[in-house]
């Protein structure tokens, strides 16, 4: 039985035959419209999806509620769009969704696709050792993580042997990370370290520079977890 919470500004959603679908599987379907409601039922869950909807500034309402489960969750996330474009889609998965779903999707293909992605899911979290919360269990226990950084030319040095290039802006992120380690560190404290300005998008820049940041670390050194999220905070430098 899985847990599956939809987020959706649709009163409407209940009646979708999407939703019957996955009720009708091995689903328990939660409605979180609230949410103060859905802030503290997330950890809960198996998977969300999130309803994209015609409404203001919708687009930027769905990235703030990616980032949030991110912070409190390693849930499967999907985006159900109608007609989101290329760069609106990868946005979505670079903040942290799973993938994109089509609202023109059959219902039942509907919920044979989340049900398949979720035993896949629990299955390979069970196979390499680690719960579906994606929390290591001894995988790295006793190892240093060392980064070393090259100011030169804007790279890092992982463990001592593995050089990665990185962007300025890339490069500062850790540099102020690396001046503070294992000390969280705010959203605004990291975007006006790099940036030194005012924008209203300080949460989602932020983000995004630690998301090139730690794939880049992982293609240098997959085995290890350098960069923390730190819920409703930030991100902390694990040392």
């Amino acid at each position: 039985m899985y847990n599956v919470g939809i987020i959706s500004a649709d009163n409407k959603v209940e009646d979708c035959t999407y939703v019957d679908a996955l009720e009708e599987s091995e689903c328990t379907v939660h409605y979180l419209q609230d949410k103060q409601k859905w802030l503290v039922s997330v950890e809960q869950l198996d998977a969300l999806i999130i309803e994209e909807t015609e409404m203001d500034n919708q687009i930027g309402k769905i990235c703030e509620s990616i980032i949030t489960i991110r912070e409190q969750s390693s849930a499967l996330i999907w985006v159900m769009s109608k007609n989101a474009d290329k760069s609106t889609r990868i946005v979505y998965m670079k903040l942290g969704a799973d993938g994109i779903i089509n609202k023109t999707i059959d219902s039942d293909e509907l919920s044979l696709f989340i049900q398949n992605n979720l035993n896949r899911y629990v299955k390979s979290a069970t196979e390499n050792n680690f719960s579906p919360d994606r929390s290591f269990k001894g995988k790295n226990v006793g190892k240093k993580k060392k980064i070393e950084l090259i100011p030169s030319n804007f790279s890092i040095l992982l463990s001592g042997k593995i050089e990665v290039s990185l962007t300025q802006l890339e490069f500062r992120t850790i540099e102020l990370l690396s001046n503070h380690p294992s000390q969280a560190l705010t959203y605004e404290e990291i975007y006006q370290y790099v940036w030194n300005g005012s924008a209203r998008d300080k949460r989602y820049r932020v983000a995004n520079i630690i998301y090139h940041l730690r794939q880049k670390i992982a293609n240098g050194d997959s085995s290890t977890q350098y960069i923390k999220t730190i819920r409703s905070k930030g991100y902390m430098l694990l040392t």
